[in-house]
């Protein structure tokens, strides 16, 4: 009987796991630089923290691993980090603020595998929790575009958009607001299907063809001064121009707006996100990660009213962007000396010696 590893899952042999673990290493390094601290969560969470309504949508909810123990619990793999590290602050309301925290690890999606796409994953996250929009969401971008000049990139940039711009335009059409989720889903799948495959998404949500012609106008806009003219009328539109002018403003200040462009077709699925939203390109149109603020969730689990945003970057994402572009060193292992044995009469000279150098931090 032979046995395979599940769908969606992989075995790393040495040399594949030597380069990953080097680029694990380079992030961790670059996140801890910016006074980010580690932060570890279980692997499974209760159903009910998971599938809480304006946590992740019905969407993402459709792709949890669920399963029952023993004891007829109901649990579910976590999807991401951002849900667990709500319950946390919620569970830890004297946590000093801003909380900035960072965490990696094995994610679990039970999505269509495909090219860098699996259903085990890694994702590395940084995350500052109680400051308003601006500076702190700059601090995650200018993280994540360390991270990439680290390990090599050069042609990356950082999409930036907002959730409040683009809903308060939607407001402006007469949109209801219970039809505005399913909008911005059908959005958010431009890249995937198309701007025609919007448009019919969008019609098929019984929306007047006048009224999505005009969304996949407003989407294609790159300038925020363009933007600010058709919104800046509604209060939510203004709270989403004031929030993004901030943010551009320190990544002006971090030294990165030359790796920051704003995209309103940019929307992000995951319901939680409440303002400016990010995704990370790694140029060769290779998705490395993304993020957003979520002003709202911590308080869905529990806690106090609590601003927070965060970015992630998809490990495998990132390895297969690094593979396209060469810039993956090739090491089949990490040892550095070889003490070769001539007979049995030097063994015990060879582990003596073995033992010298491993004391002496060599490999």
């Amino acid at each position: 009987m032979k046995f395979q590893t599940p769908r969606g899952t992989r075995d790393f042999l040495p040399e594949d796991k030597i380069k990953r673990q080097r680029v694990l290493d380079t992030i961790r390094n670059v996140f801890e630089k910016w006074g980010f601290d580690p932060l570890e969560t279980p692997a499974f969470e209760d159903w009910s923290l998971l599938s809480a309504k304006q946590g992740g949508g019905e969407e993402i909810k459709k792709e949890i691993y669920y399963f029952k123990d023993k004891s007829d619990r109901e649990l579910g793999l976590r999807f991401d980090f951002t849900i667990p590290l709500a319950r946390v602050v919620a569970s830890n309301p004297n946590l000093s603020k801003p909380f900035l925290r960072y965490q990696i690890g094995p994610v679990w999606r039970y999505d269509r595998p495909g090219a860098g796409r699996y259903r085990e994953f890694y994702q590395a996250d940084v995350d500052v929790i109680g400051a308003p929009a601006g500076s702190a969401d700059s601090l995650c971008i200018a993280v994540v575009c360390d991270c990439l000049k680290v390990l090599g990139f050069e042609d990356f940039f950082v999409r930036v958009s907002s959730r409040k711009i683009i809903e308060a335009f939607l407001l402006s059409l007469e949109i209801k607001k219970e039809k505005i989720v399913g909008v911005l889903r059908s959005i958010d799948k431009m890249d995937k299907i198309g701007e025609k495959g919007v448009s019919d998404e969008l019609k098929s949500k019984d929306i007047d063809m006048r009224v999505i012609k005009k969304i996949l106008e407003f989407i294609k806009i790159k300038k925020l001064q363009d933007a600010k003219k058709i919104v800046d009328r509604e209060k939510l539109g203004q709270e989403g121009i004031n929030e993004i002018e901030a943010v551009l403003n320190a990544c002006e200040a971090f030294g990165i707006i030359d790796f920051v462009n704003f995209d309103l077709s940019l929307v992000r699925g995951l319901e939680y996100y409440t303002g400016p939203v990010f995704e990370v390109n790694a140029g060769l149109d290779i998705s490395v990660g993304g993020g957003g603020r979520y002003d709202n969730l911590i308080q869905t689990m529990g806690g106090k009213p609590t601003p927070a945003t965060g970015i992630s970057l998809g490990v495998d994402r990132v390895l297969l962007a690094m593979q396209e572009k060469k810039l993956l060193k090739t090491e089949k292992t990490g040892v550095r000396i070889y003490i070769a044995s001539i007979n049995e009469n030097v063994k015990s000279d060879i582990i003596s010696l073995a033992r010298k150098f491993v004391d002496l931090g060599i490999s």
